[in-house]
Order: structure tokens, then sequence, then C-alpha cells
């Protein structure tokens, strides 16, 4: 008998209050739906800069990487955190250019009745958990969900902010390619960490490589690299029960010392400290 019930909940709702504590990287292996009530935020998405302010929203789909640069100690808001299968066959039926455009709008800020409707969708939420039933709170906190999905269509079509002109292969903007280059290194981290690599799968050289990176997120590429493979071995010694030697082999390192002194130098801490130190969950905020 699973001795915590909890872990199998596919759908959580939760307040969100200022931490010293949070992590500066995290890894979603949820889909989160996130709303600022008050307070400000400094965040990366996909090693893009948003400014949080009160009535924003964040959306981070399954694999987003998150990285808190600032929160204000009086920030307060609201996250619903989705399993992936309780929205993918819904989300599969969605138009390509809308999904493309929704992944360039992480934070959106919302004003006049646009704010209100968002306001009460939280609220719903928050009153159906009270009640007791959790599969109602689950259906509702889906349903609502894809309300915030349908409000967003909406707002990125009145707001000419659909990319019609979206073609998955033929990237032709900085923009582009950097989305390219995120979708190489989710399919292919754990195979290399050279930005020669990533280069060379989208046909452009090392140099603009990096001009597309420092244009788009401020970041080299390699500092992308880096990141996001840490963040993802933080993530497994944080999740798994894998060894150390596992986890060098998994990820191609030459050795277990050589994969001690990558993650120290980018993480500050090493493998074994960051396994003895965090729990298994991750908090955001």
């Amino acid at each position: 008998m699973d001795e915590n019930p909890e872990r199998k909940k596919e759908v959580f709702f939760t307040p969100l209050r200022f931490s010293e504590t949070a992590r500066n990287f995290a890894k979603c292996d949820t889909i989160v739906l996130i709303f600022c009530e008050s307070g400000s935020a400094i965040i990366e998405i996909n090693y893009r800069k948003f400014n949080i302010v009160a009535g924003s929203t964040i959306s981070l789909a399954y694999m987003d990487i998150l990285s808190r640069l600032y929160v204000s100690r009086d920030f307060r808001g609201y996250c619903i955190s989705l399993s992936p299968a309780l929205v993918s066959v819904q989300m599969q039926k969605m138009d390509l250019s809308f999904l493309a455009s929704a992944r360039r709008n992480n934070v959106i800020r919302w004003e006049g009745e646009y704010a209100r409707y968002i306001r009460h969708l939280f609220e719903t939420v928050a009153l159906c958990k009270e009640f007791g039933d959790y599969e109602l709170f689950k259906a509702t906190a889906v349903g609502q969900y894809f309300n915030f999905i349908n409000l967003l269509n909406s707002y990125l079509q009145s707001n000419n902010l659909i990319d019609d002109g979206f073609k998955k292969d033929s990237p032709s903007s900085k923009k582009d390619y950097f989305m390219s280059f995120i979708k190489e290194l989710v399919a292919h981290f754990k195979d290399s960490r050279e930005v020669l690599f990533y280069a060379d799968r989208l046909k452009i050289s090392s140099n603009y490589l990096n001009e597309v990176c420092n244009n788009v997120c401020e970041h080299s590429a390699k500092e992308v690299i880096d990141s996001y493979i840490s963040t993802h071995l933080k993530y497994e010694l944080c999740n798994s029960e894998k060894t150390m030697q596992q986890l060098a082999e998994e990820y191609k390192f030459p050795n277990q010392s050589y994969m001690s002194r990558y993650y120290r130098r980018i993480m500050g801490e090493t493998p074994t400290d960051t396994r003895r130190n965090n729990k298994n969950n991750i908090t955001i905020f």
C-alpha cells in the first residue's frame, strides 16, 4: 500500500508566498498555471526573462525550466498544477500556430475584464477545493485551466499575437532559431554539452548560435546548455535513486569525478550536497 496517497494525485492547488529557501532553478514535471495577486518578481522561463507584477499569469509547460531571479517579500499568488496526462489529448487537438504563440507568451499581464475573469477562475478552483471532494476538484481545475487556454487564445488573436506563419522546421528569425535550439537541447542534452554539437544540428555556426542566445535571452549558448543540464541533474539527484556513477554514465561524463566538478562549477555545491540537503519536491517561489 502507498503510504503517501498524495503522490497519486494529479492536481494540486496551493497559495504562493515569498520563500528565501526556494530553488533558483526548477524543472516542471507538471503543467503549471500561476496567478500573481500582489508583489512582483523577475523570472526566466527557458532562459527568457519576464517581469511579473500583480495581475500577471505565468503558464509553464511540461519540462520547462524556470529560474527565479527576484521575488519581492510581498509576493502573493496561487498555483494550479496538473498532470500532463490530464491535458495532453485536448492540447494535441489545438492549432499549432496558437500553441507556438502561447509558448512565446508565457507571461501575460491582464487588465480590466480579463483580470476579473482570471481572478474568478482561480477563486473557483480554491472554493471547489474546500468541498473536500477530490474528483470534483480535479474536474473543476482541469476545466478552469482550459477556460484559461481559451481566454489566452482569444487574447492572442485580438492582439495579433498569433503567428500564422509558424513553420516547425523553418526558422526565419533569431527567436525561431532559439526555439529550435531549445528543442534540440531538450532532445539531446544527455548526448553533448558542446555548443558546436547543437550549432551543427541547426546548420549554423557556433558564433551565430551564441549571437542568437545573447540576443534572445542575454546568455551565451554554453550558459544555456550548462544550466539546462545541471538543472536536470539536480532534479535527478532530488527525485531518483540513481547512483552518481549511473548518472555520470547516463549523461556521458568521462567519470563521476568529472561530473561532480562540472555540477559544482554551475550549481555551487556538489551532487552529494544537493542530494543530502534537498527534499523531493521543488518549490518554485
